[in-house]
């Protein structure tokens, strides 16, 4: 028991390596090219850090039905127009800082709750229920409020500064460690993590055996729903969302698709929650490091997508690469 406790623990340190090595990397190319004012400031570390909060709250909202063998590409509009509808209520109202945080985790566990509940009727693809989703939920965002979004500026500078504040220490962290560990708890320790695990697995396999797939899904958006609205707030505490269109709201989405790969090859070592928050702290590392470094934002974007296929290819090409290395080293050995 103590043995595993430990290799526990080594689990998690090993987890961090990545973000360790790129921090590392991006510290000796600042050094060399003489911007390591710009990288090594407390300005870039925070934004690092606050950056890979938001990414970590989105980004367990894809991986939890990922692991139950659904992909959703609504996480980032659930998130806007929940954050939308919500805060405009509450500014509307002259309403609390608090009520404005139920208001949106409310609209957004709706918001998802109606995605699970259309796909559970019409027994679509999860994919394609996703997609006509996005579809209507950003053109709701043009047509509420005028199409303006929100503004967190127009309401009481009182209320402006306690939303700016939730984006700071210590309040973005105590999130974030309370998230981890409930994401944790709800997926390792609970039916609920075992029936999204086993239909992941094999759908047909796990119902046979008496799971309640329609109970899961909806329970599934329901938390991602909570997580979405959480991650509405931290969104609108930076001063703005705008109102999205043409898909743009999926870019959300898609800036923590990387974190969740790092995060479901990362579960072997320690949790899939904690894993997308190092995946999320490594790639904002790239991020921030290339805006250090000048790098023109076209570049970056290749940059980070050509990270994300090398992590994908190395995920899918572990046993692969290993038995290559291997076989390398004792041929090199058998040479000597």
């Amino acid at each position: 028991m103590k043995d595993k406790r430990l290799k526990k623990r080594f689990g998690y340190l090993k987890s961090l390596i990545f973000p360790l090595i790129l921090y590392v990397i991006f510290a000796m190319i600042s050094l060399f090219s003489g911007k390591q004012g710009t990288y090594f400031s407390s300005y870039t570390t925070e934004k690092i850090f606050q950056e890979s909060v938001l990414a970590t709250l989105v980004g367990i909202a894809i991986a939890v039905p990922l692991k139950g063998g659904r992909w959703d590409f609504a996480t980032g509009t659930i998130s806007v127009l929940g954050g939308i509808i919500g805060l405009n209520l509450t500014i509307r109202l002259q309403a609390p800082l608090i009520v404005g945080i139920i208001f949106t985790v409310f609209f957004s566990v709706l918001l998802a709750l109606l995605e699970g509940l259309l796909y559970i009727v019409l027994r679509v693809p999860n994919m394609i229920v996703s997609l006509g989703v996005v579809m209507i939920y950003e053109a709701m965002t043009n047509i509420l409020f005028d199409g303006k979004g929100v503004n967190v500026f127009n309401n009481t500078p009182e209320y402006t500064a306690e939303l700016l504040q939730l984006y700071e220490a210590p309040w973005c962290y105590v999130l974030l460690v309370l998230v981890i560990l409930l994401s944790s708890f709800l997926l390792y320790y609970t039916r609920f993590g075992a029936d999204n695990k086993s239909l992941g697995l094999n759908s047909r396999l796990a119902i046979n055996a008496g799971v309640k797939e329609k109970k899961n899904i909806l329970l599934t958006y329901v938390f991602i729903g909570v997580l979405l609205g959480f991650a509405a707030i931290l969104n609108a505490s930076k001063g703005k969302v705008e109102a999205s269109s043409n898909l743009s709201s999926t870019s959300l989405m898609f800036s923590s698709m990387g974190p969740v790969l790092v995060g479901l090859f990362l579960e072997q070592y320690s949790t899939l929650p904690f894993g997308v928050f190092v995946g999320a702290l490594g790639f904002n590392i790239i991020t921030y490091g290339l805006q250090a470094l000048n790098i023109d934002s076209s570049i970056q974007t290749i940059i980070t997508g050509i990270a994300i296929v090398l992590i994908m290819a190395y995920t899918t090409n572990q046993e692969r690469l290993k038995n290559l290395f291997c076989n390398m080293f004792t041929r090199k050995k058998k040479e000597a």
